[in-house]
């Protein structure tokens, strides 16, 4: 009996020594007499030790980073060619009409009113003469002083029919010629646009206005 005892408490040490040298010690309050609820304690203990381990969380593969950072760059790309479709919505949102000279024109500009008045009917020159003749006032001041001159005026009719970007060159001296040719050119009526092949343009055209002393 007393070497039964032995050979169970030598088993004990035994396993003792191997829970302590996996750094995992487990304790009880049994007594030396109590053989068998010691040996159900260790066995307890183990058993606590083996779920301990089942249940550690799991860590992060590296299949699982690259997974990440596939994703993030997709999203990033995605992103940068959505702002790069925007901005070409933008730059193709504005046209630019062409200029062209009268001259090139397959279809010149027509004055509106020549509809109600058979005065101004004919090509763009004609009409132009016909209206500035009609319309061309002389500075008393300057006409009184002798001075008279060619005023060259330059103008553009828009797509909308309108006359813009107005400049006038005239004589030394003729600065009250060059406002006179210049309020003339923007009391122009509207324009149906001129066209080239089908296409609305600008029109530029380059016109002499002459001022005479002798006019009336």
């Amino acid at each position: 009996m007393i070497l039964k005892r032995i050979f169970i408490l030598g088993c004990i040490v035994v396993s003792n020594a191997l829970l302590v040298s996996q750094n995992n010690v487990c304790m009880s309050s049994s007594s030396e007499d109590d053989l068998l609820m010691e040996l159900n304690s260790i066995d307890k203990c183990i058993s606590q030790k083996e779920n301990t381990e089942v249940t550690l969380p799991k860590k992060s593969t590296k299949r699982y980073l690259r997974t990440r950072r596939t994703n993030y760059y997709h999203k990033l790309r995605k992103n940068l060619k959505a702002i790069d479709a925007e901005k070409n919505k933008v730059v193709t949102k504005e046209v630019k009409a062409k200029d062209v000279y009268l001259g090139e024109v397959t279809q010149e500009p027509v004055l509106v009113m020549s509809k109600n008045n058979p005065v101004y009917t004919g090509n763009l020159r004609e009409v132009l003469e016909r209206y500035v003749s009609d319309n061309l006032t002389y500075p008393e001041t300057l006409k009184n002083e002798g001075i008279e001159g060619i005023v060259w005026t330059s103008f553009v009719i828009d797509t909308q029919g309108k006359v813009k970007n107005i400049v006038a060159l005239g004589p030394i001296g003729g600065r009250l010629l060059e406002e006179e040719a210049s309020k003339l050119i923007q009391s122009l009526p509207k324009f149906i646009p001129g066209k080239l092949d089908g296409e609305v343009v600008n029109v530029k055209h380059l016109m002499a206005i002459n001022f005479k002393s002798d006019q009336n």
